[in-house]
């Protein structure tokens, strides 16, 4: 059975994935013991939108006046106790990453809400920020995940 550190995020996975799942609220992608069934790892992503209002003036250069900014929500990311130590949180977080600059639709940036201080140091060491004057929520745009995969800047 998975177990997290954090029991939230075990309770997402046993109560809410798959609800979110069929409701078409947030994906979720699992990383599985090889010739077995046990979860070692999910994220999810969503799409979302983020207030133009909650940009800084640098972050919002070059935007459109717009009131929403397009953008994905890797709203859950987590790993088994079992794997601490093995690096699945930067496996699990480089495969959203990738996932999501190769989709073929439109958003600015990645959004991340970390769930402690451990997790935004995590997150920091792949290239996301304070999204505006926010001390929980981070980001990551787009054209620098894109330039990270050596993918194409636009969908």
């Amino acid at each position: 059975m998975f177990t997290c550190e954090q029991p939230s995020l075990t309770h997402y996975l046993q109560k809410f994935a798959g609800q979110n799942e069929r409701s078409d609220i947030a994906a979720c992608f699992v990383a599985v013991e090889p010739g077995s069934t046990k979860v070692l790892g999910y994220y999810t992503i969503s799409a979302h939108a983020v207030l133009e209002s909650e940009l800084s003036s640098r972050q919002k250069k070059g935007l459109p006046s717009y009131d929403r900014i397009p953008a994905f929500l890797i709203g859950r990311l987590a790993r088994d106790v079992s794997m601490k130590g093995k690096r699945l949180g930067e496996v699990l977080l480089v495969d959203a990453m990738a996932r999501l600059c190769a989709i073929e639709a439109a958003g600015r940036m990645m959004v991340v809400d970390p769930i402690d201080d451990n997790a935004s140091a995590f997150y920091g060491r792949y290239g996301f920020e304070p999204l505006g004057q926010s001390t929980t929520r981070l980001f990551l745009s787009m054209k620098a995940a894109r330039k990270a995969f050596g993918a194409p800047n636009a969908p």
